[in-house]
């Protein structure tokens, strides 16, 4: 599980991690590592109830639902953040989450990518037994907990 380990972490590299801290030091709606496990969490619970049988198709194939169906959709996401810049443009009012919109902006456009990433470094470590899958989720979603944690250390937020 080492290297399992490491393939996710340097998928979550620095810059990701210093966006991520921005977001939430500010107070930021969007949790990129959330969103993460969220996701994960979801295709975990497909696995553990016996929804995708563990072998690479199926397991494929899950990852293509979560695109059609869990996926951000860049242009609605866009489209609420201008309106809500116009809505506090006519209150003069200005919103938390226009500070850091470019941090937000930025890790939105990663996560497909990140997503793309998490998916192959989950192939390569896969082993195809039930078991085997549902630890290597389980991994997976310890590593995540860990990272919002070493965030949530960083700026002082007590858990």
């Amino acid at each position: 599980m080492g290297n399992f380990e490491a393939d996710v972490r340097q998928i979550l590299d620095e810059k990701f991690i210093e966006k991520a801290r921005n977001l939430k030091k500010s107070g930021h709606i969007f949790n990129p590592i959330f969103y993460l496990f969220f996701t994960r969490l979801v295709e975990l619970s497909a696995i553990f109830r016996n929804i995708v049988l563990p072998n690479r198709y199926e397991l494929e194939e899950l990852f293509a639902m979560r695109r059609d169906f869990l996926q951000i959709d860049y242009r609605t996401l866009i489209e609420i953040i201008r309106r809500a810049w116009v809505y506090e443009r006519s209150k003069g009012t200005e919103f938390s989450f226009s500070k850091n919109a470019d941090d937000m902006l930025y890790l939105l456009y990663r996560m497909g990518r990140i997503q793309k990433e998490l998916d192959d470094v989950i192939l390569k470590h896969a082993e195809w037994k039930r078991e085997k899958l549902i630890e290597l989720y389980i991994n997976l979603l310890r590593i995540l907990l860990e990272i919002e944690d070493e965030i949530n250390k960083s700026i002082g937020i007590e858990v």
